[in-house]
């Protein structure tokens, strides 16, 4: 397709003027100036394509953005999201070179820990992933992590796990760095230019409506962040997201850390209690993923809400609070200076959308992403590589917009996202089927099998009897996760009952299992009884659930 020739701004031109109209053609539209539509102009233009307007309704990462904490994981239970990851980190090493955009980023390497045998066992085995993947992962000792953390009391841990590549990372600067980047290689970003009607035409091609303009293009990215269901909302279609509050907390000044100078203590995360702890000059910042999770926005989003955060809420953060002054006693010394409480959007699951609208051409989503700042820098690199080229580098079926459908309600996105922020570092387990939301989307034999004692798990196209599984001479039993020693694992009574087996950290099998019986259900033709297959595989001590993330 031919396209009429570009306009070519200098670095800051950005519309500031009331009433000025700009280009009036672009080959791509992008929809959002957080991380994630930054990330995806900047590889696009890397890729050659620099027909490319970015829209901003605000400033650039004035949404979820800006008030990130700015942790740069690579760990993950998922290949693909550990690809994702990977790519991100190494994007942002090479960026934080660039002497005119400086960035704050400080790789200091993470240990999470381990209170039981089950958590190592899931540690060992994303290991063994990362290595895999040319990461130098490590298991460590009780002895070996306090040494990598002195300030640690690790009395009931069993060990750790080491990722040396993790850290944090200004997620403003990273952002504004690639902007830059782009701009150079003749991308265009205006920023204070809100959408507010998209049409497509017969030729599947886009005329994008702002309050200062109409650009004709012919590929519009949703990358809306937490608005992205109101860029839906403009083209008569739902997205399944919700906007949860997540809080972080920073502490006053620790002498003990001041000492310390430039060598940071590796960030902590404590998955079984679920909060992480890092370093922030010579305080604290300590983020826990609280059972007392809280939906927000259910009757819209504020038309003007950028740069802007909630009153703290820091009852229903106690817990992690207490623990952690246990965990690592000289904050219990020191008083909390600052709270940070903000909107991280969610889809059902917990994962990102990217790829293209179902049913509708030239329509990408690249949006929803509730750790934005790990996987913002890999999500650009594959939805560019998707548009330009047809497909990604990496296999991302796992958070491919196209995997929910009418089912997803308002409703059950809600259900479902409060019971993956509660479970954000809960193990799975195979066949582990949590029930927020179920059921919502059956098959024709959902009731009839039902009343046969069916079994049933939450799969692709709905709910259905998953493929079952039993011990050969004796009778499986039921992994659980040995979290008790916090308790947070079962939903008080006044709470609803949520959860989401592609939201936890790794699926393993328990280690004693070795030989099983896969019985799988098949529907006979002549009448609507199950009849079974059986087959006998052998499986490893662990394996990886293909929805788990960071």
């Amino acid at each position: 397709m031919s396209h009429t020739q570009k306009f070519q701004p200098s670095d800051d031109c950005v519309a500031e003027t009331a009433g000025e109209v700009m280009a009036e053609r672009a080959r791509i539209v992008i929809i959002g100036g957080g991380i994630a539509g930054v990330s995806a102009l900047y590889h696009l233009a890397k890729m050659g394509c620099t027909d490319v307007l970015l829209l901003e309704r605000d400033e650039l990462s004035s949404g979820s953005t800006w008030h990130a904490a700015g942790n740069v994981p690579t760990y993950s239970g998922s290949w693909s999201i550990m690809k994702v990851q990977k790519y991100s980190a190494e994007l942002y090493r090479e960026l934080a070179k660039d002497k005119e955009n400086p960035i704050n980023y400080h790789v200091t390497g993470s240990v999470r820990l381990a209170h039981s045998n089950e958590r190592m066992a899931e540690f060992k085995h994303v290991t063994s992933m990362a290595r895999a993947n040319g990461m130098e992962y490590d298991v460590l000792t009780p002895k070996e992590l306090k040494d990598r953390y002195p300030l640690l009391e690790t009395h009931d841990l069993v060990g750790a796990l080491w990722d040396p590549l993790d850290g944090d990372i200004d997620p403003s600067q990273i952002t504004a760095a690639m902007a830059a980047a782009a701009r150079k290689m003749g991308s265009r970003v205006r920023r204070n230019e809100r959408v507010t009607a998209l049409k497509q035409h017969a030729n599947h091609e886009w005329t994008v409506t702002t309050d200062k303009a109409e650009i004709e293009c012919e590929i519009v990215l949703n990358a809306a962040g937490y608005r992205a269901g109101e860029v839906m909302a403009l083209i008569g279609r739902h997205l399944p997201i919700m906007t949860m509050s997540h809080q972080y907390l920073i502490t006053e000044e620790i002498p003990e850390l001041e000492a310390r100078g430039e060598n940071k203590l590796p960030l902590l995360r404590d998955p079984d209690t679920s909060y992480y702890l890092r370093q922030e000059r010579s305080a604290f910042i300590l983020g826990p993923y609280e059972w007392q999770s809280t939906a927000m926005w259910l009757d819209g989003i504020p038309d003007q809400f950028a740069n802007m955060l909630w009153p703290a809420d820091i009852e229903r953060l106690e817990k992690q609070i207490l623990d952690a002054g246990e965990r690592v006693p000289v904050i219990g010394d020191v008083g909390i200076a600052k709270v940070v409480n903000g909107p991280i959007p969610y889809a059902p699951d917990g994962n990102p959308y990217l790829g293209p609208e179902r049913g509708l051409r030239n329509f990408w989503h690249c949006n929803t992403f509730s750790f934005g700042i790990a996987q913002g820098g890999g999500a650009g690199k594959a939805i560019a590589e998707w548009i330009l080229n047809g497909r990604p580098e990496f296999d991302l079926w796992s958070i491919d917009r196209r995997r929910y459908k009418e089912y997803a309600t308002t409703q059950y996105t809600v259900d479902k996202a409060l019971e993956v922020y509660q479970n954000e570092y809960a193990m799975g387990f195979p066949f582990e089927e949590r029930p927020a939301g179920r059921p919502s989307y059956m098959s024709p034999l959902y009731d009839l099998l039902k009343s046969k004692g069916a079994q049933f798990g939450a799969v692709v196209v709905g709910s259905a009897p998953p493929t079952s599984i039993r011990r050969a001479k004796s009778p499986i039993t039921r992994c659980r996760s040995s979290a008790s020693r916090v308790g947070a694992r079962s939903s008080p009574k006044s709470a609803t009952p949520h959860e989401t087996a592609s939201q936890s950290s790794t699926c393993r099998a328990s280690p004693r299992f070795r030989f099983l019986v896969l019985v799988r259900p098949r529907i006979s033709t002549t009448c609507c009884a199950p009849s079974f297959r059986r087959s006998v595989v052998s499986v490893s001590s662990t394996h990886s659930c293909p929805m788990a993330r960071c």
